[in-house]
């Protein structure tokens, strides 16, 4: 049986960081979102649990999707600007 196997691609220690670091700290920002419109529609005591259980959900999710990009500068770059988005929605929502 021939198998084909893959070269490690040297930028992935950079998609590592962008999806650990950048990605947890865009769940954070996702999870104060999900608290704040959520606040309004259910129980005052059930979404401050709501936001905080979503957050390792969306980390894995986006830590998982950081190693479909194909550059690992790309991967950087990518959730730089959805960190900056997703504060400066979080912060225009706060008031």
């Amino acid at each position: 049986m021939n198998i084909v196997k893959q070269k490690i691609q040297p930028d992935w220690w950079l998609k590592t960081f962008s999806g650990a670091v950048l990605g947890f700290i865009f769940s954070l920002a996702a999870g104060s979102l999900i608290l704040i419109l959520s606040k309004a529609y259910i129980d005052s005591a059930l979404a401050p649990q709501l936001g905080m259980w979503s957050i390792p959900w969306i980390w894995l999710f986006v830590f998982f999707l950081a190693y479909f990009i194909p550059k690992g500068w790309q991967s950087l770059f990518i959730f730089s600007i959805a960190n900056v988005v997703a504060y400066t929605l979080l912060f225009c929502l706060r008031g």
